[in-house]
């Protein structure tokens, strides 16, 4: 994603200061998908998150979100996530949360809820299902979807700031047909 013109990159302040200094010397392939996706983006990094960027699980979990959506073109909204976890339940399977939190990181649907979050999907001229979207973070005051208080409230805040609208990365995944 081009960087906005005429505008400085975004600098973290604060306590963020401390947390950026930390999360730039991380490891970034140590972590599970949303937080390597976090780690990677904050410490510069602007390709494209494409279909390569998820587990097979997680590729199966956004069919499944588009899949109880319908169609050939729509949106995925954080109340989606909620439907994909009560039909998790029905059948049996109990997802770590069905709210964007630290335990998001132990399965496929918390990993996509705060990789990708609210996305778009459409069938391409070829018939594949592609999610478009781009990766970066409303600041906390507007971001009001999801509880964020706690540490996750504390990394959620630090991303705000430091990948906001206009400098993260551009997201196309294609899931085939």
């Amino acid at each position: 994603m081009p960087q906005p013109k005429n505008k400085l990159a975004p600098q973290v302040t604060g306590v963020n200061k401390l947390l950026d200094f930390v999360v730039q010397r991380l490891p970034a392939d140590k972590f599970s998908t949303n937080a390597r996706t976090l780690i990677e983006t904050a410490q510069g990094n602007r390709e494209p998150i494409t279909e390569g960027n998820f587990s097979p699980e997680e590729l199966a979990t956004i069919r499944e979100l588009i899949m109880l959506k319908g169609g050939n073109m729509g949106d995925i909204q954080y109340h989606d996530y909620r439907v994909l976890g009560k039909a998790m339940r029905q059948r049996g399977e109990l997802p770590a949360t069905v709210f964007p939190s630290l335990m998001s990181m132990m399965d496929p649907m918390g990993n996509i809820q705060t990789t990708l979050g609210r996305f778009k999907y459409a069938r391409d001229a070829n018939g594949n299902m592609v999610v478009q979207d781009s990766y970066d973070f409303n600041p906390p005051e507007e971001a009001m979807d999801y509880a964020a208080a706690g540490p996750y409230g504390v990394i959620r805040g630090y991303a705000g700031e430091k990948i906001p609208p206009g400098y993260g990365r551009q997201v196309k995944i294609n899931l085939g047909k």
